[in-house]
């Protein structure tokens, strides 16, 4: 039976009381004596939705409990701004509250990595998780401008790979215009987030300096006259997830709370799109990422694709294309 074909289990829980309990579930004392990162978004500065620190608390007060040795981790970002550099993410972290006093823990941040292959392309994973055998994944669930919903394979797929890494991923999702299929709707550019597209008439202009590679045009383009530089990102994201997280002990933790219309990454991020809903927790970031859409949708119905103009659901069909895990699971509420 493939990794496609197995039935995950992924315990929900509304009481973050029963995070031992649900931890119980996945073996968590095997990560006594170990190494741990705990892997998460501390948020861009001035953006209010990022996982709090009291709640990151909990998750390594329960890693201390079992004696593992964790210490929250995450890598820069591509784009201009603090957290572009190490020095400048710590300055952030610092200022979101993520210090060992308030937190237990030490924070490290990735800035280089080791090339991994996978499905034929070369991902630089970030240097701690490359040399970790066990990952504790904290993913706060929210909605994405590129990829319809952020969560534990976005986490990793962005979030555990270089800059140079995610410069790439973003640069083979660009556009590439096939102007006999046009018919100049203009559709891609009404639902292009940066503005980088023009269509009027007979013409179709891109403007390279605006474009950041989300691929949200092509997704949109029913006359198939865009097509990807490389690859659409949510299949990227989920060959980059692979390449973190293959051949080790992970942990995934997603919280399905103050449910935003962007990322972490936003500054600008502003709406909540979603009631709170609760916690999920799995060793299979497919099926973990497939219950959070699953429990959201069930609460606001396709809210991620009204928002963000992307179908969610790709990047876990892609990750369990190239088996990265499972999008059948059994959920258990405790």
């Amino acid at each position: 039976m493939g990794e496609k074909d197995r039935v995950k289990k992924v315990i929900f829980f509304t009481d973050l009381n029963k995070l031992h309990e649900a931890l119980d579930n996945f073996s968590i004392k095997t990560f006594a004596e170990k190494k741990v990162p705990v892997k998460l978004h501390m948020g861009e500065e001035k953006n209010k939705f990022f996982p709090k620190p009291d709640f990151v608390k909990v998750v390594v007060d329960e890693l201390l409990k079992v004696k593992a040795e964790p210490f929250l981790h995450d890598t820069t970002v591509a784009y201009p701004g603090l957290r572009h550099t190490v020095s400048g993410y710590q300055k952030v972290a610092k200022m979101h509250g993520f210090t060992k006093e308030k937190v237990g823990c030490n924070v490290i941040i990735d800035d280089k990595g080791v090339k991994v292959r996978v499905e034929g392309k070369d991902y630089e994973v970030a240097k701690h998780l490359f040399n970790s055998t066990y990952i504790f994944a904290l993913s706060h669930v929210k909605g994405h401008v590129a990829t319809g919903m952020g969560g534990a394979i976005k986490n990793f797929g962005m979030g555990g790979v270089t800059k140079e890494t995610k410069r790439k991923m973003h640069d083979g999702s660009k556009p590439v215009y096939q102007k006999d299929a046009c018919t100049y709707c203009g559709v891609c550019a009404e639902v292009c987030p940066f503005g980088a597209l023009d269509v009027k008439d007979n013409s179709w202009q891109k403007n390279n300096g605006k474009c950041f590679g989300c691929g949200v045009c092509v997704e949109n383009c029913s006359q198939n006259a865009l097509e990807y530089e490389d690859a659409d990102l949510q299949y990227a994201l989920a060959c980059s997830t692979k390449a973190c997280v293959q051949d080790k002990n992970v942990i995934y933790l997603n919280e399905l709370k103050r449910i935003s219309d962007s990322c972490d990454c936003d500054a600008y991020a502003k709406n909540i799109i979603c009631p709170d809903i609760g916690y999920l927790v799995s060793d299979d970031p497919v099926a973990v990422d497939k219950a959070s859409i699953d429990l959201i949708h069930d609460v606001k119905k396709d809210i991620f694709e009204k928002v963000t103009h992307i179908n969610p659901l790709k990047q876990v069909e892609y990750g369990e294309e190239i088996g990265l895990g499972s999008t059948k699971y059994q959920s258990i509420e405790i």
